[in-house]
């Protein structure tokens, strides 16, 4: 159950704008800018996950939403919902929803919150043209240059026609590599509230990890 939910929360992108190649400043640093103003996203993804240790990989399909540190991940085997003061994890096979407070140490990986910091734990070896998903995007190469940094390296693919990230590899530093590819992006849509709660299935099992407060 930890890994996927490990695996689950790497995730999300989100493009708005053209960063302004040409100003003053690195590529990564306009990329780092516009992600600073997302809103929301609606998404289908696949997640590859592999280890330099390992011959095989887990592959991972499904929908996510996003609106700030509020996100729903849905996958064939397993629901996680989360917003400002809980989270949700609901296994149909298990019969059980376990739910927890919130932990905003624990804010999942998305090319948004890897760029916030990205100017401050990773330089840029290259930007090269390339082309994924039969079109034209920008191949940020990069590697790590603090010792907090979670990910060894990382490469970013940016879709020159919109500065959308549709891919983000990275490899951490025990050899994972996490392996996110996005499609039918919806940049800003309106998302409700209630989209970031669960509502369990009757006859479901809970299992509420939340502290419990005293008298």
């Amino acid at each position: 159950m930890r890994r996927r939910v490990v695996l689950l929360c790497v995730l999300l992108t989100l493009g708005l704008g053209r960063p302004a190649w040409g100003q003053d400043g690195s590529p990564l640093e306009a990329l780092q800018a516009r992600y600073a103003q997302l809103t929301s996203l609606r998404a289908t993804f696949t997640q590859v996950a592999g280890s330099d240790l390992a011959t095989d990989s887990t592959r991972l399909r499904g929908e996510v939403l996003l609106a700030g540190d509020r996100y729903r991940v849905e996958t064939p085997t397993q629901t996680i919902v989360a917003n400002e003061s809980t989270t949700w994890i609901y296994a149909p096979a298990d019969s059980q929803v376990v739910i927890r407070a919130a932990d905003t140490a624990a804010v999942p990986l998305t090319p948004q919150s890897f760029l916030a910091t990205a100017t401050e734990r990773y330089a840029v070896d290259a930007v090269r043209s390339s082309r994924w998903q039969g079109e034209p995007h920008r191949r940020f190469s990069l590697r790590a240059t603090a010792s907090s940094s979670r990910f060894r390296d990382a490469t970013v693919w940016v879709r020159t026609a919109d500065q959308v990230v549709t891919r983000l590899r990275a490899t951490d530093r025990n050899g994972t590599t996490l392996d996110l590819r996005l499609r039918n992006i919806v940049l800003n849509p309106p998302l409700e509230d209630a989209a970031f709660t669960f509502r369990a299935p009757e006859g479901i099992r809970r299992v509420d990890l939340r502290p419990r407060t005293a008298p």
